[in-house]
């Protein structure tokens, strides 16, 4: 009879998403006591703001839509149906639009729905403030 060797005894493996959870809770702690990785003087500083809107750097075309429910392309004034033409003729594949935030929105949502309907890409023009980035 030939002698056996005995068989090696199972190695105990350890589960890797055991180590990949100790890994992200040791991260999350680090994180909870280093805080804010900005430093004091970089949060002090607050970057500009404009009250007047400077409208030469803003994209062109531009429509702008006043309170009284005026149109005014380029600083041109124009009527709805005008502006609905000239979009239908492929003048206006593309246009940027500026409005109030204090602006009705289903004026504005009818507006760029007509302008979408005669084949017109609508984009809407927003300014975010600091105060309303929701940070400090």
């Amino acid at each position: 009879m030939v002698p056996r060797l005995p068989r090696p005894a199972r190695r105990f493996r350890p589960e890797f998403s055991l180590a990949m959870v100790n890994v992200v809770l040791l991260l999350l702690l680090y994180f909870l006591v280093a805080g804010d990785p900005a430093e004091q003087t970089e949060r002090a500083i607050l970057p500009p703001t404009t009250r007047d809107l400077p409208l030469e750097g803003l994209p062109r075309p531009l429509l702008s839509l006043l309170p009284e429910g005026a149109l005014v392309l380029d600083g041109v004034p124009v009527t709805r149906a005008a502006l609905l033409a000239r979009v239908a003729a492929g003048d206006l594949p593309r246009v940027h639009i500026l409005t109030s935030r204090s602006h009705p929105a289903r004026a504005l949502l009818a507006l760029t729905g007509d302008l979408a309907a005669a084949g017109a890409e609508a984009k809407l023009i927003t300014l975010r403030s600091r105060a309303d980035a929701g940070g400090p």
